[in-house]
């Protein structure tokens, strides 16, 4: 299936991590089905990742950056916080040459 990697590493792109993804998504009011269309990232690995485990970099990068587009950002060690004036700094994953390796 996906490889996981149980570690609770940051993605090294955003401060976003694995316990961001399920409080962000209820904070949206968006299902799984709907971060999944915003994303590109599949149901099955947004629930992998709900259960605490991160995935590769571009998978958690497309999470990080269609959350980040709600005015959502992250740091580790915190809850997701909104923001009006201010924006994630993730990069668009679309520009990655591994983009196709999303989960």
């Amino acid at each position: 299936h996906y490889p996981l990697r149980r570690q609770r590493q940051m993605c090294k792109e955003t401060g976003f991590r694995s316990e961001h993804c399920e409080p962000s998504r209820l904070a949206l009011e968006w299902s799984v089905e709907a971060l999944a269309f915003r994303s590109g990232v599949s149901p099955e690995a947004i629930r992998t990742v709900e259960l605490g485990n991160e995935l590769r970099r571009v998978t958690m990068q497309a999470l990080a950056f269609a959350l980040e587009a709600e005015g959502l950002i992250f740091f580790p060690g915190h809850p997701p916080l909104r923001s009006d004036d201010c924006r994630g700094a993730t990069v668009d994953p679309r520009t990655r040459g591994d983009y196709h390796l999303i989960e």
